[in-house]
């Protein structure tokens, strides 16, 4: 480490100086220290401070501007790489590069997704409401998080046109860290809310895994899906993971009878 600290060793980089970030309130999982590292270089990279085609320091110059080991920064840069952000190569060192048009969609092939992307294209969403909430036991349970955890819940609906019932009912709970991607979920209804979170916060997903189970349409949500407490309903729990499989997202969908199926082929072992 440099005798004259961090800061000065970030204005040699040619990083910004908002490094470290500003307590944040209290949190029941913390960020990790690679993952707020990974978010602060993604900000750098969308705001332009770091141009296409430039080239980052190395690693030990970016470990001393952070205050962190190498194994940190490494995996920070890994972040930033599997989202096509940078690209890595030897004696040329690390290059920003232009992100790639849109993400991957998610496969359906036994234990992954199908169509999630095309549903998020193809029915239109709808915020009803959004705010903090404090996870009561039986919530945080489904959740896989401790009771008494503070989340941010974005509530909304899908559906297919103007006429059309609504196909699902959906609250997404996310770390009250992403908050602020609520404004792009209102202004980009076709994009996943996993997605916004990985483009403007670095936040990668890796494994999505999903719970099916039937259900009982709840008082609350009734009039909102056009349907009577009570009716019958498809209920669907997805975990977004990262690559330390970390919960980012769980989003609990209610969808009401005949409105949505899911499709699975079966193929016997040789």
């Amino acid at each position: 480490m440099d005798a004259d600290g961090p800061a000065a060793a970030r204005r040699r980089a040619g990083l910004l100086l908002n490094w470290p970030p500003q307590p944040a309130p209290p949190r029941d999982v913390p960020i990790p220290l690679y993952q707020q590292l990974a978010e602060d270089l993604v900000r750098q990279i969308r705001s332009g401070k770091l141009p296409v085609g430039s080239l980052l320091p190395p690693e030990l110059e970016l470990a001393s501007a952070y205050g962190a080991s190498r194994n940190t920064v490494r995996s920070a840069l890994r972040q930033l790489q599997d989202m096509g952000l940078i690209s890595r190569r030897r004696n040329r060192g690390t290059m920003v590069q232009e992100p790639p048009a849109q993400g991957g969609a998610y496969v359906q092939s036994m234990s992954t997704l199908e169509d999630l992307v095309a549903l998020a294209q193809n029915a239109r969403r709808e915020v009803q409401g959004a705010g903090e909430v404090v996870l009561d036991i039986e919530t945080a349970r489904l959740l896989k998080c401790p009771p008494g955890a503070r989340m941010f819940r974005i509530s909304m609906t899908r559906r297919e046109s103007e006429s059309s019932p609504p196909l699902v009912w959906t609250d997404a709970y996310i770390d009250p860290h992403y908050r602020q991607v609520l404004r792009r979920v209102r202004a980009q209804p076709d994009v996943l809310v996993c997605d916004l979170i990985e483009k403007y916060h670095g936040r990668r997903i890796a494994v999505i895994e999903q719970i099916t189970g039937a259900c009982a349409i709840p008082a609350a949500i009734a009039p909102a899906l056009h349907a009577q407490a009570g009716d019958p309903a498809l209920r669907v729990v997805r975990y977004y993971r990262d690559a330390a499989n970390a919960i980012v997202e769980v989003t609990v969908s209610t969808y009401p009878a005949h409105r949505y199926s899911i499709a699975t082929t079966l193929v016997r072992a040789r």
